[in-house]
Protein backbone atom coordinates (compact mmCIF):
# COMPACT_ATOMS: atom_id res chain seq x y z
CA UNK A 1 0.00 0.00 0.00
CA UNK A 2 1.32 3.56 -0.77
CA UNK A 3 1.71 5.81 1.79
CA UNK A 4 -1.37 8.44 1.92
CA UNK A 5 0.99 11.44 0.98
CA UNK A 6 2.17 9.95 -2.07
CA UNK A 7 -1.32 9.12 -3.50
CA UNK A 8 -2.05 12.64 -3.01
CA UNK A 9 0.70 13.96 -4.68
CA UNK A 10 -0.28 11.83 -7.40
CA UNK A 11 -3.16 12.59 -7.57
CA UNK A 12 -2.66 16.41 -7.72
CA UNK A 13 -0.19 15.58 -10.53
CA UNK A 14 -2.26 14.09 -12.60
CA UNK A 15 -5.16 17.00 -11.67
CA UNK A 16 -3.14 19.75 -12.42
CA UNK A 17 -1.52 18.06 -15.46
CA UNK A 18 -5.20 17.01 -17.07
CA UNK A 19 -6.08 20.78 -15.64
CA UNK A 20 -3.23 22.49 -17.95
CA UNK A 21 -3.68 20.17 -20.93
CA UNK A 22 -7.16 21.48 -21.16
CA UNK A 23 -6.15 24.84 -21.25
CA UNK A 24 -3.27 24.43 -24.07
CA UNK A 25 -3.76 24.58 -27.53
CA UNK A 26 -3.65 21.37 -29.67
CA UNK A 27 0.15 22.42 -31.11
CA UNK A 28 3.39 21.46 -29.15
CA UNK A 29 3.99 24.10 -26.34
CA UNK A 30 6.22 24.38 -23.64
CA UNK A 31 6.47 26.71 -20.80
CA UNK A 32 9.03 26.45 -17.17
CA UNK A 33 6.85 29.13 -14.38
CA UNK A 34 9.31 29.68 -11.57
CA UNK A 35 7.91 26.20 -9.56
CA UNK A 36 5.56 24.60 -12.48
CA UNK A 37 6.67 23.50 -15.76
CA UNK A 38 4.61 21.67 -18.69
CA UNK A 39 4.41 20.69 -22.17
CA UNK A 40 2.21 19.43 -24.65
CA UNK A 41 2.42 18.00 -28.14
CA UNK A 42 0.09 16.11 -30.34
CA UNK A 43 1.64 13.33 -32.57
CA UNK A 44 0.95 10.73 -35.24
CA UNK A 45 2.53 7.58 -35.78
CA UNK A 46 3.46 6.26 -39.21
CA UNK A 47 0.35 3.59 -38.35
CA UNK A 48 -1.66 6.68 -38.24
CA UNK A 49 -2.13 7.02 -34.63
CA UNK A 50 -2.92 10.29 -32.68
CA UNK A 51 -1.70 11.30 -29.66
CA UNK A 52 -1.91 14.31 -26.85
CA UNK A 53 1.40 14.40 -24.96
CA UNK A 54 1.23 15.86 -21.98
CA UNK A 55 4.54 16.46 -19.14
CA UNK A 56 4.13 18.16 -15.80
CA UNK A 57 7.13 19.20 -13.49
CA UNK A 58 7.67 21.27 -10.22
CA UNK A 59 9.70 22.56 -9.16
CA UNK A 60 11.37 23.93 -11.59
CA UNK A 61 13.97 26.22 -9.98
CA UNK A 62 16.20 24.22 -7.89
CA UNK A 63 18.51 25.19 -5.55
CA UNK A 64 22.37 25.05 -6.33
CA UNK A 65 22.85 21.95 -5.36
CA UNK A 66 20.14 20.14 -6.82
CA UNK A 67 16.84 18.62 -5.94
CA UNK A 68 13.76 16.35 -6.34
CA UNK A 69 11.12 16.72 -9.09
CA UNK A 70 7.80 15.20 -8.83
CA UNK A 71 7.03 14.52 -12.95
CA UNK A 72 3.87 13.65 -14.04
CA UNK A 73 2.61 12.65 -17.71
CA UNK A 74 0.11 11.55 -19.57
CA UNK A 75 -1.16 10.47 -23.43
CA UNK A 76 1.51 9.12 -24.41
CA UNK A 77 1.41 6.18 -26.68
CA UNK A 78 1.81 2.53 -24.09
CA UNK A 79 3.16 0.72 -27.56
CA UNK A 80 6.34 2.78 -27.05
CA UNK A 81 8.56 2.57 -24.38
CA UNK A 82 9.99 5.91 -23.43
CA UNK A 83 12.96 7.52 -21.30
CA UNK A 84 12.38 10.39 -18.90
CA UNK A 85 15.38 11.83 -18.07
CA UNK A 86 17.59 15.35 -16.97
CA UNK A 87 19.51 16.07 -20.26
CA UNK A 88 21.14 18.75 -21.94
CA UNK A 89 18.99 20.54 -24.50
CA UNK A 90 20.60 20.54 -27.81
CA UNK A 91 21.70 23.82 -29.64
CA UNK A 92 18.71 23.17 -32.48
CA UNK A 93 16.26 22.78 -30.31
CA UNK A 94 14.26 25.86 -29.78
CA UNK A 95 11.68 24.42 -26.71
CA UNK A 96 8.38 24.73 -27.09
CA UNK A 97 8.47 24.25 -31.59
CA UNK A 98 8.73 20.87 -31.85
CA UNK A 99 9.64 21.11 -35.31
CA UNK A 100 13.14 21.33 -34.49
CA UNK A 101 13.21 18.51 -32.32
CA UNK A 102 15.46 16.92 -34.59
CA UNK A 103 18.46 15.92 -32.61
CA UNK A 104 18.67 13.36 -29.35
CA UNK A 105 19.10 15.47 -26.19
CA UNK A 106 22.12 14.29 -24.44
CA UNK A 107 24.08 13.69 -22.78
CA UNK A 108 21.66 13.09 -19.69
CA UNK A 109 22.60 12.64 -15.49
CA UNK A 110 23.36 9.40 -14.85
CA UNK A 111 24.27 8.30 -18.12
CA UNK A 112 22.75 5.64 -20.22
CA UNK A 113 22.00 3.27 -17.11
CA UNK A 114 21.23 5.65 -14.08
CA UNK A 115 20.12 4.05 -11.04
CA UNK A 116 20.37 7.34 -8.94
CA UNK A 117 16.79 8.18 -9.85
CA UNK A 118 17.71 10.58 -12.09
CA UNK A 119 16.21 8.51 -15.22
CA UNK A 120 13.23 6.38 -15.47
CA UNK A 121 12.29 4.15 -18.44
CA UNK A 122 8.40 3.67 -18.71
CA UNK A 123 7.30 0.98 -20.52
CA UNK A 124 4.42 -1.88 -20.41
CA UNK A 125 7.46 -4.49 -21.38
CA UNK A 126 7.70 -5.99 -18.31
CA UNK A 127 11.62 -5.93 -18.97
CA UNK A 128 14.11 -3.18 -16.96
CA UNK A 129 15.87 -2.66 -13.89
CA UNK A 130 13.73 -2.41 -11.08
CA UNK A 131 13.94 0.65 -9.38
CA UNK A 132 14.38 2.55 -12.68
CA UNK A 133 11.61 0.95 -14.88
CA UNK A 134 8.09 1.69 -14.21
CA UNK A 135 4.78 0.94 -16.10
CA UNK A 136 2.58 2.74 -17.81
CA UNK A 137 -0.72 3.21 -16.52
CA UNK A 138 -4.28 4.10 -17.84
CA UNK A 139 -4.07 6.29 -20.47
CA UNK A 140 -0.63 6.12 -20.92
CA UNK A 141 0.51 8.39 -18.13
CA UNK A 142 3.00 7.65 -15.39
CA UNK A 143 3.74 9.86 -12.31
CA UNK A 144 7.15 10.06 -10.80
CA UNK A 145 10.20 11.48 -9.26
CA UNK A 146 13.50 12.51 -10.71
CA UNK A 147 16.79 13.78 -8.37
CA UNK A 148 18.18 16.51 -10.18
CA UNK A 149 21.42 17.97 -9.84
CA UNK A 150 23.18 21.14 -12.18
CA UNK A 151 26.32 19.08 -13.39
CA UNK A 152 25.14 16.76 -15.81
CA UNK A 153 29.07 15.31 -16.31
CA UNK A 154 32.16 16.59 -16.09
CA UNK A 155 32.30 20.37 -17.06
CA UNK A 156 29.01 20.05 -18.30
CA UNK A 157 26.76 22.17 -15.71
CA UNK A 158 23.15 23.71 -16.15
CA UNK A 159 22.49 27.38 -16.59
CA UNK A 160 26.59 28.27 -16.90
CA UNK A 161 27.46 26.08 -20.09
CA UNK A 162 24.45 24.66 -21.02
CA UNK A 163 20.58 24.59 -21.11
CA UNK A 164 19.23 21.48 -19.10
CA UNK A 165 15.79 20.09 -19.43
CA UNK A 166 13.62 16.93 -17.98
CA UNK A 167 12.93 15.34 -21.09
CA UNK A 168 10.82 12.53 -22.36
CA UNK A 169 11.99 10.51 -25.90
CA UNK A 170 11.65 7.25 -27.11
CA UNK A 171 13.55 4.78 -25.20
CA UNK A 172 16.28 2.36 -27.04
CA UNK A 173 13.70 0.33 -29.21
CA UNK A 174 13.01 3.75 -31.18
CA UNK A 175 16.41 6.21 -30.32
CA UNK A 176 15.85 7.64 -33.44
CA UNK A 177 12.36 8.69 -33.45
CA UNK A 178 11.58 12.48 -32.15
CA UNK A 179 7.57 12.03 -31.85
CA UNK A 180 8.09 11.51 -28.37
CA UNK A 181 10.51 14.28 -27.55
CA UNK A 182 9.62 16.99 -24.54
CA UNK A 183 11.73 19.37 -23.02
CA UNK A 184 10.34 21.16 -19.78
CA UNK A 185 13.30 23.87 -19.12
CA UNK A 186 15.01 23.25 -15.31
CA UNK A 187 16.78 26.31 -13.89
CA UNK A 188 19.43 26.20 -10.66
CA UNK A 189 19.33 29.40 -8.20
CA UNK A 190 22.94 30.52 -7.93
CA UNK A 191 24.52 29.42 -4.96
CA UNK A 192 25.22 32.34 -2.36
Amino acid sequence: MKPPTKRLLQGALAATAAGLAALLPLGGTASAAPQFGFAHRTVTTADGDTFRLKLAATPTVLPSTGATVDVAGTGYNRAQGIFLAFCVIPDSVKVGDPSTYTALPTPCLGGRQSTDGSARRITDTGTGTPGVTIPYQEGGSFVTTLNLKPEIADGVVCDVTVRCAIVTRADFTATDVRLYDQYIPVHFTPAG
